[in-house]
């Protein structure tokens, strides 16, 4: 964020007229617009996530018209793109693929309730 600040006030003559112009500075700083947060949540652990996985996540994004990329299999810049797409309108905003996500798309198995 910049704003103006006023270094020296205008000086105005007897007659009211302005003798001298005032003298601004510029001035910047951050402002925060969101806070941060901790955005805990499961992940497939790195033996489940296999070639396989990663290509049928790409198919499943590519059918949601997420994914526009080659189903290769591997986790590349185009597929996180696409995770973080699907998952920003759940609100979470992160390229890492979440189970709640996987679950979603029919990539991984719903865990069953007695």
């Amino acid at each position: 964020m910049t704003k103006k600040v006023l270094v020296t006030p205008a000086q105005t003559n007897s007659d009211g007229s302005i003798g001298t112009l005032p003298v601004y500075r510029q001035e910047s700083r951050q402002n925060i617009v969101t806070p941060r947060a901790n955005n805990w949540f499961e992940t497939p652990c790195p033996p489940a996530f296999t070639v396989e996985l990663v290509s049928t996540l790409q198919r499943a994004l590519l059918a949601r018209g997420l994914y526009s990329g080659v189903v290769t299999g591997n986790m590349d810049s185009a597929t996180r793109s696409a995770v973080l797409a699907i998952q920003s309108k759940n609100g979470l905003h992160s390229e890492v693929l979440s189970m709640e996500t996987a679950r979603e798309l029919g990539i991984v198995a719903v865990p069953r309730t007695p």
